[in-house]
């Protein structure tokens, strides 16, 4: 451990100020000379200033966000169709994801929830459009709302889409928690790529 110097400290360099002397500081009166001068004052603090930005990690460029930001949502679907295939006992390796048709953020019980559909191709080769609620961070089962697939002509309502995604297919039988009641405003969608360099 490094020693500590105190102004009572023995190891304390006793300075004695000799007339004009710069390197001297007068702790009680600040209006006496400085051991450095403004400028080199600056030029230490930005010295200072441009080491820390240095070593912060390097924001990602808009590209690198938008493919982290569809990675993580290709991961919450396969989560989401992973559970459905569980509680259907069915193989994982039955579907496969074949792409996402939309997705919206929605509001529902005091909480935030992504609606998405998606279509899934199975082993005879028939693709099948499935719906999907998920908290917006979508890493393990108990993210997963509803994964079910769609009937053809039979969708249900849901207030959260109705203004910004028209186009998402519901489940006509229900089972969905966001969107179910009319709000006012609407939810930008978030991204941790946003919080962890800003």
């Amino acid at each position: 451990m490094a020693p500590i110097f105190t102004p009572t400290s023995p190891n304390r360099r006793n300075h004695v100020p000799k007339s004009g002397d710069k390197s001297y500081i007068d702790s009680d009166n600040f209006s006496g000379p400085s051991w450095i001068t403004v400028e080199e004052f600056d030029d230490m603090w930005v010295a200072g200033a441009t080491r820390q930005l240095s070593l912060r990690p390097k924001s990602p460029s808009p590209e690198e966000r938008m493919k982290r930001k569809q990675e993580r949502y290709h991961k919450g679907l396969i989560i989401a169709l992973n559970t459905y295939t569980k509680r259907n006992m069915m193989q994982l390796n039955e579907l496969e994801i074949v792409e996402e048709k939309g997705r919206n953020q929605v509001d529902g019980s005091g909480a935030l929830y992504v609606h998405s559909n998606f279509l899934v191709k199975g082993l005879d080769g028939k693709t099948t459009l499935f719906f999907a609620e998920t908290h917006p961070e979508c890493t393990q089962e108990e993210d997963v709302v509803v994964c079910a697939p769609l009937e053809e002509n039979s969708y249900g309502h849901c207030f959260g889409c109705d203004d910004r995604a028209k186009e998402l297919k519901h489940p006509s039988g229900g089972g969905y928690l966001g969107g179910l009641d009319e709000v006012f405003f609407h939810f930008d969608d978030l991204d941790s790529d946003d919080d962890c360099f800003l």
